[in-house]
C-alpha cells in the first residue's frame, strides 16, 4: 500500500477553499489502495499532520502534529519534531492548494528537493500559470487568443498613476476590469467604468500583488470551463462547463459561498450547464485551445482553462494549475469516478518522477580534488 500526504491550506486568501479541496480527495481517495496522511499548512507556513482525519467531520477536532520534511538514502519523508519524531517515509503527494505558495511553485520546489513525487503541476508549470500576464504570452505562441490588456508593475502604479489611468483609457477605452496578476477565485477583482474608479483599484490592487493586469471588459459573453489531464504523458480533454453567474463577473461568492449547503461543497457547489449545450464547433476550438494552453505551458498533471465567448470569439481568460474541487465534476461528466482520478493523478505523479529520474545526468570528475590540493 503507497503512503500518500494530501497537502492543504497553505498561506493564500483561498486557504479555507484548499482545505475544502484537501478533505474532498481524502473523502474519496481508494483507501484499498493507497494509506493516507493529511498535511495541513497553516497560513503562517507551518506544516502539521492531523492522524485523525478520514473526513470533513474530523478537521476541526484533530491533533495537530508540527512536522518537517526531509530526505536520506531511503528517500523523502515527514517526521513528527522534536529528536524521536517518526520519520514516514512516503510515496507521493498529492496536492490540493489554492493560491498562495502552495500552488505558485515553492511546495513543488519543496518537494522535488526531498525527492517526493506530487501531483499537478511542475515548479515551472506552476510559477508561470499563476501569472496571468506571462500566461498570455506564452499561448499566444500557439495561437491562443487572450483578452486584450495591459500590465504593470506595481511600483510603476505608485509613480506614475495618472499616465497608466491615461494610457489604458486611451489604448483599452471604458470600462476595464483590473486584475491583480497572481491572485485567484476572482479575489481583488474589479470592474473600472471611469478614470476615477480605475485609479482608485490600480493603487488597491498594487498593494496586494507586484503586478497587476488590466483588460477591455467585455460585455454579453459567456464564459466556458475545460480540464485537460495527461495518463502516461498523453493529455485529455474533460467534458466542457458552462457556468452560471450572478454578478456581472463570476465571483468568488458565485464559486464557493453560493449554494455552499450543498453536500459536495467547494467549486461543486457552483450552478452550471454541464455538459455545457454549445455547438460541436464550438466544443473543438475550446478543446483544442485547451490543448494548445497545456501545451505551451509545459503542463504535466491536471490543470482547468477558463475561457469567455464574446462577439463570436473565444478567449483564454486563466489558468488554474490546482483546480478548485479538482474540477472532479467535469471528468465525472465523462463517466470518471472522483476516486479513479485520484488515482489515475498519482499514477501520473509517479510516471513523471521516474520519467524525471531516468534523465537525470551525473558526471563524474576530479576537480574538486584538484581544487583542494591546488594549496
Amino acid at each position: 500500500m503507497k503512503k500518500i500526504a494530501v497537502c492543504f491550506g497553505g498561506i493564500s486568501p483561498e486557504h479555507e477553499v484548499s482545505i475544502i479541496t484537501g478533505l474532498q480527495v481524502i473523502e474519496n481517495i481508494d483507501t484499498t489502495s493507497f494509506a493516507v496522511y493529511p498535511i495541513y499548512v497553516s497560513k503562517e507556513g507551518e506544516f502539521f499532520y492531523l492522524p485523525q482525519v478520514m473526513s470533513r467531520n474530523d478537521f476541526l477536532t484533530s491533533s495537530k502534529n508540527p512536522i518537517t520534511f526531509g530526505r536520506d538514502n531511503k528517500g523523502g519523508y515527514f517526521q513528527s519534531s522534536g529528536l524521536l519524531g517518526r520519520k514516514i517515509y512516503l510515496d507521493a503527494s498529492y496536492l490540493a492548494f489554492h493560491g498562495g505558495n502552495g500552488e505558485s511553485g515553492p511546495i513543488q520546489g519543496l518537494f522535488d528537493t526531498c525527492g517526493i513525487p506530487y501531483t499537478g503541476q511542475s515548479v515551472f508549470t506552476s510559477c508561470v500559470s499563476m501569472n496571468k500576464q506571462v500566461t498570455k504570452e506564452l499561448v499566444a505562441s500557439l495561437g491562443v487568443p487572450t483578452i486584450p490588456g495591459l500590465s504593470f508593475s506595481t511600483a510603476d502604479i505608485k509613480m506614475n498613476t495618472k499616465a497608466i489611468v491615461s494610457k489604458v483609457s486611451k489604448k483599452l477605452g471604458l470600462p476595464v476590469i483590473v486584475k491583480p496578476v497572481h491572485l485567484g477565485s476572482s479575489i481583488g477583482v474589479v470592474v473600472c467604468e471611469s478614470e476615477v474608479a480605475l485609479t482608485k483599484a490600480l493603487l488597491s490592487s498594487a498593494h496586494i500583488d507586484e503586478e497587476v493586469v488590466v483588460e477591455k471588459l467585455m460585455k454579453n459573453f459567456v464564459e466556458y470551463n475545460v480540464a485537460v489531464r495527461s495518463i502516461k504523458g498523453i493529455p485529455e480533454v474533460s467534458e466542457i462547463e458552462k457556468p452560471i453567474k450572478k454578478d456581472e463577473i463570476l465571483s468568488f461568492a458565485d464559486k464557493y459561498e453560493r449554494g455552499g449547503g450543498k453536500k459536495s461543497g467547494g467549486m461543486a457547489s457552483l450552478v452550471r450547464e454541464l455538459p455545457a449545450k454549445i455547438s460541436s464547433a464550438l466544443k473543438k476550438q475550446i478543446q483544442e485551445y485547451a490543448l494548445n494552453t497545456y501545451t505551451a505551458l509545459r503542463a504535466t498533471g491536471m490543470l482547468r482553462c477558463d475561457f469567455m465567448y464574446a462577439n463570436k470569439k473565444l478567449y483564454l481568460v486563466e489558468v488554474n494549475p490546482i483546480p478548485g474541487s479538482m474540477s472532479f465534476y467535469l471528468w465525472e461528466a465523462s463517466g470518471i469516478s472522483f476516486s479513479d482520478q485520484i488515482t489515475s493523478s498519482l499514477e501520473e505523479a509517479l510516471f513523471v518522477s521516474e520519467k524525471s529520474r531516468s534523465m537525470r545526468l551525473t558526471y563524474d570528475t576530479d576537480i574538486v580534488k584538484s581544487f583542494v590540493k591546488a594549496k
